[in-house]
């Protein structure tokens, strides 16, 4: 299991052990956010936008050995 499959677990564990409870979006609330998706035809004047939830952001680093 690598750290993303982790954090999605946990992250949905906490949500089933608190659903139903006054801070059932304490999750949604801390640690989530909302990326936006745009598709853009190199050919034409059409263009497409979506709106999907997170929990966590994938980061491509190419030719280097970390983020830093």
């Amino acid at each position: 299991m690598d750290a993303d499959e982790f954090f999605n677990l946990l992250m949905d564990r906490i949500e089933a052990s608190i659903k139903g409870s006054n801070d059932s979006d304490l999750v949604k609330r801390n640690f989530g956010g909302y990326i936006s998706n745009e598709i853009i035809c190199k050919t034409c004047p059409h263009s497409s936008e979506r709106e999907e939830p997170f929990f966590a952001l994938p980061l491509s680093v190419k030719n280097k050995k970390n983020i830093e």
